[in-house]
């Protein structure tokens, strides 16, 4: 079986990388459940745990660790990514905990009239759009705790971001 084409640019990276980086996808969790809520597998968080969303965390953002998630997660993933719905994948060099803390400090932004709106940076189908929304500085801020962002739809692996 060939090699799905997130796990070759992974490969590529990690052969780079002077320290140890991992990789992770990022989804809706919605999707993933195709509109039903189900279990939430191992080797995931959910994004919304700890906040006062906490309540909605199993059909929110989930963060999964690909390495350490059971095969049939692994292929739900690709099976999303060859899809409409989509991943996000994520390659960083920090913790699973760490970058879970990191991307749930991102769900809310502040709009310029003050109030607080939900950013679904965690749809791969919206990730594109929003990170070309962001100022110079805005994407710096918002990509540092990885080196490479992507997100597959359709079976097309598009980098949303390298790290600067």
């Amino acid at each position: 079986m060939q090699p799905a084409k997130i796990e070759v640019h992974f490969a590529q990276r990690q052969a780079q990388a002077s320290l140890p980086v991992r990789l992770y996808a990022l989804v809706d969790a919605l999707l993933y459940g195709r509109g039903e809520t189900v279990e939430r597998p191992g080797a995931t968080i959910g994004l919304f745990d700890g906040t006062p969303d906490a309540s909605l965390a199993d059909a929110g953002p989930w963060l999964i660790d690909f390495a350490d998630a059971s095969s049939a997660v692994q292929q739900s993933l690709f099976t999303m990514g060859a899809g409409d719905d989509g991943v996000s994948w994520l390659v960083s060099a920090y913790p699973f905990p760490a970058l879970a803390e990191e991307l749930a400090g991102r769900l809310n932004a502040r709009m310029p009239d003050g109030r607080t709106a939900l950013l679904r940076f965690y749809d791969a189908r919206l990730m594109s759009e929003i990170a070309e929304l962001f100022s110079f500085t805005q994407r710096i801020e918002f990509f540092v705790p990885t080196f490479d962002w992507f997100v597959e739809i359709n079976g097309e692996l598009k980098r949303v971001h390298p790290h600067a």
